[in-house]
């Protein structure tokens, strides 16, 4: 890996720049200046600032510049043992509340609440307050915590994402990003795939409850010190993406999502010539790299990945692909089960080179693992894992008796053994030469049992000890704000488990379940009202009984939902284009009154709304088709109730209806054989 620094550094202000001191309202400005403007924002807190770009935008930090979705609470009652932070009306779009990891409370539930730089853990009841833990009390608009706030910083998150939208070609540079309620599977930068040809470089991007950053097709993600959001820290989807040279550190930890289902350090999905290089993946809740989705011509290269609590690289249900050069060390430390958490995994993928790698696997997870399981077809061919080639690579296990290398299938088990995979060329060091530190097809042996039943690893060596690792980049912590701990907070972490610096849930034992990033169709400069959101998928359906990720019986091909989102130029948090000095004082109502507009859509407080008659159509296939008119109509009350609160949207046109209806169509069905306007 390249010697390199991450996160923000100095930046001089270009000239024709146009200044945003603290207080400014930067949606004004950029609303009111011609596409391709540079805006330079000026050192301080911007707070609660949600930038929807015009094309070729470019938002430049002076050193220390920080935009904030937070809002600070100064004032607070006493109720028993109980604070009481009054007048809280925020409620953000929730995605992937029936993904919450296994005793979470509220996931997918965006609203966020720190003390002194601490993400507090929600819970689902006021008698369940207790010291790190907070009830959000939707109804009454309070939030009731128990860690006394005299002298201490206490921030609601607010604003729905800081910049955002489908314009193209916008440069987020030199930008501390933190506390945005983004939701879940949406970057607090960016926002989702509709952000192409975006330049994301040199910022830090911390304590976002979904995921920190997100990049559309032609994207470039370079420099940035990417830690600490709830659910991840990258995210992408689209052709020709580079992710180089980002460190990615300690995600995953307090949305309350499962990591199997979505989490860690970054996820891509529906890539083509992504490349993935140079960047410094460790201490995520979940995998530090993981392709998954209809991938094909993807380059992991020169990454260090380390100490991951599921596996290092992950390349799953996807095709073609290189990964080479890489360290991969300390990873999968929820077990070896199976050959899950593999330091590089082959997951249900055809045609990946795996050469040039340093893998050690001595802290409990498996080395390299080819994976077959029964999960359907994609977009480029069936999902299997078929025509992999391992090789020159050197592979360490230096605990007695812990993880393995090699394929294993609880499916087409022939189909595995015959499918052209290979293995030669490596070098394995391992403590006790005579364990079974390898796997073929269905059954794990030692060194030479495994060369006679397979026929792989016949130009490979095996050896005693340890040849030492290569070293390991610099953390950005060290010169990065710090992220205050909070000594009251209780934790929800397992003893066995890694502990996150600011975690307050850690998610256990992994699912299957996939989705699609959040999709939104362009139609210009200005994003839409709402966005295409896939809903769960299902899990592979055979997995054998030893397999930590065993679900229900399903495809194991994702499916997408009907789920609508706010989209950002749409968004429903009414502070977005608030100044900051004056937004702290909103009630959080775009109307005066006590919830916005928004909530007609979603329903007073996500219960009976628009949404939930879309989102009740299902996404399995099972369920009856959704009709355009259906679109059409709820899109229609969308923009009607809008307009009655004054939130300014045009006149719904028929064609960008009929284009976003065959965008969530696709989304849902993968054609567009039953659409019809």
């Amino acid at each position: 890996m390249a010697s390199q620094s991450f996160g923000t550094t100095s930046l001089t202000k270009p000239a024709g720049a146009i200044s945003v001191p603290v207080g400014a309202d930067l949606q004004k400005l950029v609303d009111s200046s011609p596409a391709g403007s540079v805006f330079w924002i000026e050192a301080g807190e911007h707070r609660m600032q949600s930038v929807t770009p015009k094309d070729n935008d470019q938002f430049l930090g002076e050193q220390g510049a920080v935009l904030n979705g937070s809002k600070l609470i100064t004032d607070f009652s006493k109720d028993g043992q109980n604070w009481v932070a009054s007048g809280q009306t925020q409620e953000g779009f929730r995605q992937g509340t029936d993904e919450g990891a296994p005793g979470a409370e509220r996931a997918g539930y965006p609203e966020t609440f720190f003390i002194d730089d601490k993400p507090l853990t929600p819970v689902d009841s006021l008698a369940q307050v207790a010291p790190g833990k907070f009830y959000f009390d939707y109804a009454a608009d309070k939030i009731y915590f128990q860690n006394d706030p005299t002298g201490h910083k206490v921030e609601a998150g607010v604003s729905p994402f800081a910049i955002g939208g489908a314009a193209k070609g916008v440069v987020v540079q030199n930008l501390v990003v933190e506390k945005y309620d983004v939701p879940a599977q949406a970057g607090a930068i960016g926002y989702n795939s509709s952000a192409e040809g975006w330049t994301i470089q040199n910022n830090e991007v911390r304590l976002n409850y979904g995921v920190g950053i997100y990049s559309g097709s032609n994207g470039q993600v370079k420099g940035n010190y990417v830690h600490d959001n709830g659910q991840m820290g990258l995210g992408a989807s689209g052709d020709n993406v580079l992710i180089q040279g980002n460190e990615i550190a300690h995600n995953g930890y307090f949305s309350g999502i499962n990591r199997g289902w979505e989490g860690g350090g970054a996820k891509f999905a529906e890539t083509n010539h992504l490349t993935v290089s140079d960047n410094y993946s460790h201490d995520n809740n979940g995998y530090g790299l993981w392709t998954d989705i209809n991938n094909i011509n993807t380059l992991y290269d020169g990454n260090t990945v380390t100490n991951n609590i599921s596996g290092g690289i992950n390349h799953e249900i996807s095709y073609d692909a290189t990964i080479r050069n890489n360290v991969v060390t300390g990873n999968g430390t929820e077990g070896t089960g199976w050959l899950w958490n593999g330091g590089i995994q082959i997951q249900n993928s055809q045609n990946v080179d795996v050469y040039g790698n340093h893998v050690d696997a001595s802290a409990g997870g498996n080395a390299i693992s080819l994976i077959q399981q029964d999960r359907g077809t994609g977009s480029h061919g069936p999902w299997v894992t078929t025509g992999n080639s391992v090789h020159d690579n050197v592979i360490v296990d230096g605990t007695p008796g812990s993880g393995a290398s090699g394929s294993i299938a609880d499916y087409d088990q022939s189909g595995l053994a015959a499918g052209g995979n290979t293995f030669n060329n490596n070098q394995y060091y391992v403590s006790d030469p005579s364990g079974d530190h390898f796997a073929w097809t269905n059954g794990f042996y030692d060194w030479n049992q495994y060369r006679q039943v397979s026929g792989q690893d016949a130009n490979s060596t095996l050896s005693t000890g340890n040849p030492g690792a290569p070293a390991i980049p610099s953390s950005a912590a060290s010169t990065s704000a710090p992220v205050v701990s909070d000594p009251d907070q209780a934790s929800t972490t397992p003893a066995a488990a890694h502990t996150d610096p600011v975690a307050t849930t850690d998610p256990s034992t992994p699912v299957t379940s996939h989705t699609d990033p959040i999709v939104v169709p362009s139609t210009g400069t200005v994003a839409t009202p709402v966005t295409a959101d896939p809903s769960t998928t299902s899990s592979p359906v055979t997995a054998v009984s030893s397999d930590p990720e065993t679900q229900a019986s399903g495809s194991g091909e994702s499916s997408t939902g009907a789920a609508v989102t706010p989209t950002p130029g749409a968004s429903a948090d009414p502070v977005s284009s608030t100044t900051g000095a004056s937004a702290a004082a909103h009630d959080g109502s775009a109307s005066g009154s006590a919830h916005s507009w928004a909530s007609h859509f979603f329903g007073e407080h996500h219960g009976s709304s628009m949404l939930a008659a879309l989102q009740g159509h299902g996404s399995s296939g099972s369920q009856p088709e959704i009709g355009g008119q259906f679109f059409k109509n709820v899109l229609q009350q969308y923009h009607d109730l809008a307009s009655q609160h004054g939130a300014g949207h045009t006149q719904l046109d028929g064609n960008a209806v009929g284009e976003l209806f065959d965008q969530l169509h696709h989304a849902k069905m993968g054609d567009h054989s039953s659409l019809a306007m």
